[in-house]
């Protein structure tokens, strides 16, 4: 009897435990576990059946939210939305559906409709810095700069956030304020030492005012004291090159180089640097890197055959023979088909051709670039002088002399130039004199 009796309370503890999994085993229940288990589609249809079999406005508010978070999950921003829209009722803003709504509203793009809604939380909750710092970020995106400032300096007369004394830093930049800028950008640096982005921002500034000795001695400390960082190296090097200190714009662009950094920047200011230097092969190289990566630059373009143009001479490379001078033509002919008749750039390519040209003793294709390079550039009285020797050559005498005495009229006594215009004046009247 003992035995039956215990045998009968097994089977009914059983029972009773299998009906107890079964009224536990809710769609509910069963969403969550799908939930903690990251299965997230699952979860939406257990929580669409959920949402089915109940008309309490509560428990549809707390499904819908849970659904709505499962659909974000999932990417679908769109639907998680139209989820958190139908819980939404007129009047008193639901907090926790509203700023899902909102965040929804970033995902998928509709920044009016997320600024839209964080105003109208940050309007009701003042004291929220979450809302206003969304608010703030949100303005900057739809470019109000002026509103994303005010917002953020509000923001920061609660609490310093460095990152929104950075946003302002940016939005102030924006709207030309440079000064201003600066000024919040070393506010944030200050309370965030270790943050690249902002040292990046601060040396860029520094930069665009020409302030070469306080763009390198940020981006020195931050790369010495803290870490090594690209960006700030690449600035540091164009610093250096336009403060005009070669030798050490070559010490860093060489260093970058050899740590593999191949982008197009680098390898254009590597360049201009071994061009400076008078170090051709290594800017003839680097402009020739650039130029693979764009040859839409018109300006690379000009640089790249100057580099060549003033390396004129033939020399073997890696078993090749390079004819620098038929190089240096070719480029000059594609930086002139790009140039916009910017009178710089023109002078730039013309006088570069001249040279290029009378180095091979073409003085018929020489001449017309002298003359061009003159008319854009008439301040280099030099070119008077290749004028008149391209004449010369060419028998041209009375023309030559005519280049040569106007030269003479304006250039410096005792220059090379003016030495040279000065016999060859004497050797042209020498000629007339033989010819009459």
């Amino acid at each position: 009897m003992k035995t039956t009796a215990k045998l009968l309370l097994t089977v009914t503890l059983m029972s009773l435990a299998v009906t107890l999994k079964a009224q536990d085993a809710s769609p509910l229940a069963e969403a969550r576990e799908a939930i903690a288990r990251y299965e997230y589609s699952k979860a939406i249809g257990l929580l669409d059946k959920a949402l089915e079999s109940t008309k309490d406005a509560s428990e549809i508010r707390d499904l819908s939210l849970q659904k709505a978070r499962c659909q974000k999950k999932m990417l679908r921003y769109d639907a998680a939305a139209e989820t958190l829209a139908s819980v939404m009722k007129p009047g008193a803003l639901d907090v926790e559906v509203a700023g899902e709504l909102a965040d929804c509203h970033v995902l998928s793009g509709r920044l009016d409709d997320a600024l839209g809604l964080y105003s109208i939380l940050s309007m009701q909750h003042p004291d929220n810095l979450y809302f206003s710092i969304q608010k703030a970020s949100l303005l900057f995106k739809v470019n109000d700069f002026r509103g994303c400032a005010e917002e953020g300096k509000a923001i920061c007369a609660k609490d310093s956030i460095p990152s929104i004394l950075s946003l302002i830093g940016a939005s102030l930049l924006k709207m030309g304020q440079v000064d201003s800028s600066l000024a919040y950008y070393r506010k944030s640096l200050r309370l965030n030492p270790s943050n690249p982005n902002t040292a990046v921002s601060i040396a860029n500034i520094l930069l665009g005012k020409k302030d070469y000795d306080g763009t390198i001695s940020l981006a020195k400390g931050f790369i010495e004291e803290i870490e090594d960082n690209l960006t700030l190296t690449q600035i540091l090097g164009v610093a250096y090159y336009l403060k005009e200190d070669q030798d050490n714009a070559y010490e860093v662009f060489k260093q970058l180089r050899k740590d593999g950094d191949e982008s197009y920047g680098t390898m254009y200011y590597s360049g201009l640097n071994a061009l400076a230097l008078n170090r051709f092969e290594v800017a003839q190289d680097c402009f020739e890197a650039a130029w693979q990566i764009d040859s839409s630059d018109v300006k690379l373009a000009v640089n790249y055959a100057i580099s060549l143009a003033r390396d004129i001479q033939f020399r073997k490379k890696d078993g090749v023979i390079i004819d620098n001078t038929a190089k240096a033509i070719e480029m000059f002919g594609k930086a002139f088909d790009m140039a916009e008749p910017d009178p710089v750039l023109m002078y730039k390519i013309h006088s570069g051709l001249g040279r290029a040209y009378n180095a091979k003793s073409d003085m018929a294709k020489a001449l017309p670039h002298f003359e061009a390079a003159y008319k854009y550039n008439p301040e280099d009285i030099s070119l008077l002088v290749s004028i008149g020797y391209c004449h010369r050559i060419r028998k041209e005498y009375k023309t030559a002399l005519q280049y040569y005495e106007k030269y003479l009229k304006l250039g410096k006594e005792g220059t090379k130039n003016y030495n040279f215009a000065k016999e060859e004046a004497t050797f042209v009247k020498s000629e007339l004199h033989m010819l009459e």
